[in-house]
């Protein structure tokens, strides 16, 4: 038998704790009336052995996500992570340590981070790059806070090709601030540059445009800075699919301010509402401004490389007044991951990574349009998702795809709410497709 702590003496001795007398009184507050007083059909009770055999049973009703391959991405990707990862992970040195509060004892876990630092400066073009941000919305919010301290405006121009989550993470971080968002719309699934240049005034602190964006296009983000830095106003790139710089241009080369990037895709297996990997980058001026921690390379007093937090600007470390953020954890391990991912991969095996990635995607993207059951809703760049009307119900598409062994890519009608997108699909392909799984797909939907 399993001991279950629920014994008539020790809910006496928890109820003397609390100071009441019996459970009749400790629930007195709740009304009469909307008290259960019948009885709940409940089996009698099994043995440990009859209930593990009762739940296995349950449980195998239960289809095995790693027996489907998704084609739904919208943020968050399934890319082969090597079991190098996790095996390095679990070593107790890295498993058991937490966030560097004495950096003298933590070389290891600031190394790490230093390292992890670097691959992503090298990655994005951009100068400074700080990890440890919750994920990738919380990094965007975070970086239009940012920009409305470095600006002193309190306006911020929002593509409405944004990950909505993104965008309702943007608006609860604002929300005590007042900032008015205005949303600049979207022609042909890019960010209306027309309308981006209308909307911008002497009083924008900042403009936030993701890329690739939520439909899968891949922005012109140069063109889009341009006329950002004119009023001035702080130019914000969003990045939810990280892989994707391995092959398009840096962020900094194109005249980005603030990055704010989820590393999900860098050797994070999904992990079902659990944290991912955020992180932020910027121009060296903005440094004092950013979030969070940067550790730093230097020598101890006997010339021996070591590793120190070089800025430390969470409320945790300073006085809170002087804090411009409130995050209070190192996602040590999610850093880690992503550090060994990279460095696995090198320059060229992200490149290449990066490039399956596409022409696999753009490779689907034809063969479904072949078939006549699929119209293209934008025609525009994409790196690994795009966006295609189906001419038969969604949900036969959904239907198909399930019997055959997928899980279906996102309804963009019924997800976002808007007719205009009704039948359509977000498609996402990565390099764990192989092309007899795009061939399958392309069969299933072209009958």
């Amino acid at each position: 038998m399993r001991f279950i702590p629920n014994t008539a003496p020790i809910r006496r001795e928890m109820l003397e704790a609390i100071g009441v007398s019996d459970f009749e009184e400790l629930i007195a507050a709740i009304p009469g009336g909307v008290r259960f007083r019948g009885e709940l059909e409940i089996p009698g009770p099994l043995s440990e052995s009859e209930l593990l055999e009762r739940v296995s049973a349950l449980a195998s009703r239960n289809r095995d996500l790693a027996g489907f391959k998704p084609l739904v991405g919208a943020g968050a990707y399934r890319h082969f992570v090597s079991r190098v990862v996790s095996a390095l992970l679990s070593r107790e040195e890295f498993y058991t340590a937490y966030t560097p509060y004495q950096p003298e004892l933590s070389q290891g876990t600031l190394q790490a981070v230093f390292e992890y630092q670097s691959f992503l400066a090298r990655l994005t073009g951009m100068e400074v790059v700080i990890p440890s941000i919750y994920d990738g919305a919380s990094a965007a919010a975070e970086a239009v806070l940012m920009a409305l301290r470095l600006s002193k405006k309190n306006r911020v121009l929002v593509s409405a090709a944004l990950h909505p989550h993104y965008r309702s993470t943007i608006e609860t971080y604002t929300a005590p601030h007042r900032t008015e968002l205005v949303e600049i719309p979207c022609s042909g699934g890019l960010t209306d540059r027309a309308r981006l240049e209308e909307a911008l005034g002497e009083e924008t602190a900042a403009v936030v445009v993701q890329s690739p964006n939520f439909f899968g296009a891949v922005e012109s983000v140069d063109e889009l800075a341009a006329p950002a830095r004119d009023h001035p106003a702080l130019f914000i790139q969003a990045v939810a699919e990280s892989l994707s710089l391995g092959l398009l241009r840096a962020p900094g080369e194109m005249g980005v301010d603030i990055l704010a990037g989820e590393a999900q895709s860098l050797g994070m297996e999904l992990n079902f509402g659990g944290p991912y990997n955020g992180y932020l980058g910027a121009r060296k001026k903005y440094l004092r401004q950013l979030p969070g921690r940067i550790v730093g390379e230097t020598e101890d007093r006997d010339g021996k490389r070591c590793f120190v937090m070089t800025a430390r600007a969470r409320e945790q470390d300073i006085r809170r007044e002087k804090a411009t953020s409130c995050i209070c954890t190192n996602h040590g391990l999610h850093i880690l991951a992503s550090a060994i991912h990279l460095a696995l991969l090198g320059t060229e095996g992200l490149y290449r990574t990066a490039l399956v990635n596409t022409r696999a995607a753009h490779y689907l993207e034809e063969k479904l349009v072949g078939t006549g059951k699929f119209e293209r809703v934008f025609d525009c760049p994409f790196f690994n998702e795009f966006t295609l009307r189906s001419l038969a119900p969604m949900d036969e598409v959904r239907k198909k795809l399930l019997d055959g062994g997928f899980i279906p890519p996102l309804g963009l009608g019924s997800y976002l709410g808007e007719e205009e997108l009704a039948g359509t699909a977000l498609f996402a392909v990565t390099e764990i497709f192989s092309r007899a799984d795009l061939d399958r797909v392309t069969e299933l939907l072209g009958k």
